[in-house]
């Protein structure tokens, strides 16, 4: 089965309200968790830092749509992009960790290290888009599962396609992470055998924030809607594919006997 996750990120604009629609949606549609980003937009570096300070959520906050989607029966869980939104993911008992590829960055390396090793975390989702070495950065555990991604919003489904692994179980990735218009190259990446397709969420594209460039690819109500429906009859392709592979073999030993 494939797992959707739904990526609130800056799509929900600074309102908590809004952002529990968006998880209300993200249920009703199909996805089975919703995620937000953990920044302090308070020690952004810059002078025009106050752009983004829609992004910002209080801890209070992080455990009112913990709340609403524990409500729902709908996983939740976030990216921490500082050491104490690690320690709040300890505190809520959140146990699921998405690491953003610019964690996996020298600036971020301490904290990246420290999440992945705490035995807290019973996953660890590991985005792949700014890892640029052949090997992947930490050990091959179920509990860490890696995403392919492409650090681009939005980019084309050429590039999309060009870039993404053959197999993505040989490649060791397991994990797709969307920044196209559209949903095809997520049903791409599922025929290629992504089982987590991660990607951001929308209830009204009028809302776009001038800030937030992956307004522009993130999936609407129908889009996901149809997303999981693709997921659905993919998954049953694939059991009558395995059902007709068991009768044949079936059939051949009996004919040996």
């Amino acid at each position: 089965m494939v797992y959707i996750i739904s990526e609130l990120c800056g799509q929900w604009g600074g309102s908590i309200r809004r952002a529990e629609q968006m998880i209300l949606q993200s249920k009703l549609a199909g996805a089975d968790a919703v995620k937000v980003q953990l920044w302090d937009t308070y020690r952004m570096p810059g002078a025009d830092r106050h752009k983004w300070e829609y992004l910002h959520i209080e801890k209070k906050d992080l455990k009112r749509l913990q709340d609403f989607s524990k409500n729902l029966n709908i996983d939740f869980f976030a990216s921490a992009f500082h050491f104490d939104r690690y320690e709040w993911l300890k505190e809520l008992d959140i146990k699921t960790n998405k690491l953003a590829s610019i964690v996996l960055s020298e600036k971020f390396k301490h904290l990246a290290d420290t999440m992945v090793l705490d035995d807290h975390f019973q996953k660890n989702y590991i985005s792949l888009g700014m890892w640029d070495k052949k090997e992947l950065p930490y050990p091959q555990q179920e509990k860490n599962v890696y995403f392919h991604c492409v650090p681009e919003y939005p980019h084309t489904f050429k590039r999309a396609i060009d870039l993404m692994p053959a197999r993505f179980e040989e490649s060791g990735i397991h994990g797709y992470s969307d920044h196209v218009t559209g949903i095809e190259a997520c049903k791409e990446a599922i025929k290629r055998g992504a089982v987590y397709i991660e990607k951001h969420f929308t209830i009204d594209r009028s809302l776009q924030c001038k800030t937030e460039a992956a307004h522009a690819c993130s999936m609407d109500f129908s889009d996901l809607k149809e997303l999981r429906t693709f997921c659905d009859i993919e998954r049953n392709k694939a059991r009558e594919s395995q059902t007709e592979t068991l009768f044949l073999k079936e059939l051949t030993e009996n004919s040996k006997s």
